[in-house]
């Protein structure tokens, strides 16, 4: 758990980083004159998808939805319109990870999208019966009375979204974008369902 919470952390530190230094580098090319400005304005985007043919990487945060409580996610933008994204979540007494595909459809400063994945929820310490579990419909849904006396468990998850992405093309946040979806997760063992819904910031280099 340690290990994990540690990489969470610094994934979100090397996101804001990267971010402070694009800003720098944009004020920077202000005061210095027309070579640095030209630098700082080569990503400049026209809309979302030059947006996502130009940055190819993103890293950010979530929050709820497929990674539990909060995880860290790194996006591959494969070509505009298609991208890949592998996430490491946290929550209360168990941990995720997992990936999915997701195909946008381009606009100017919002991306609409649907997206496919699959995400694993485990256990890796005894911490006692679970009475409740954060959040709610894991326990709801999809814990065996068996799995939640024990307070042991790994769910195999996969999931249907819809969501909506804003992205910033230009400015001192270029490069930063925000998005909110919504998902049903399916237990495969069982195909036992709960909707649920996440947000999350990712900054695209």
């Amino acid at each position: 758990m340690q290990n994990y919470l540690l990489l969470l952390i610094s994934i979100y530190m090397y996101s804001f980083s990267a971010l402070g230094q694009a800003v720098l580098v944009e004020e920077k090319g202000r005061a210095v004159g027309p070579s640095v400005r030209y630098k700082s304005e080569s990503k400049s985007t026209l809309n979302s998808a030059d947006f996502k043919y130009k940055r190819k990487v993103g890293v950010g945060i979530s929050a709820a939805g497929a990674s539990g409580l909060i995880g860290a996610n790194l996006e591959l933008n494969f070509t505009p319109e298609t991208s890949f994204s592998t996430s490491f979540g946290l929550a209360d007494n168990f941990q995720t990870f997992g990936f999915s595909i997701k195909k946008s459809i381009s606009g100017k400063y919002f991306a609409p999208y649907i997206a496919g994945g699959f995400t694993r929820w485990y256990t890796v310490t005894d911490e006692g019966p679970f009475t409740e579990s954060s959040p709610g419909f894991l326990a709801e849904k999809f814990l065996s009375a068996k799995e939640k006396q024990e307070g042991q468990f790994a769910e195999t998850l996969i999931y249907p979204a819809l969501g909506i992405q804003y992205l910033q093309l230009d400015g001192e946040w270029a490069g930063s974008s925000i998005y909110a979806e919504v998902l049903m997760l399916i237990d495969i063992d069982d195909f036992k369902s709960a909707p649920t819904g996440g947000v999350g910031y990712l900054y695209y280099f």
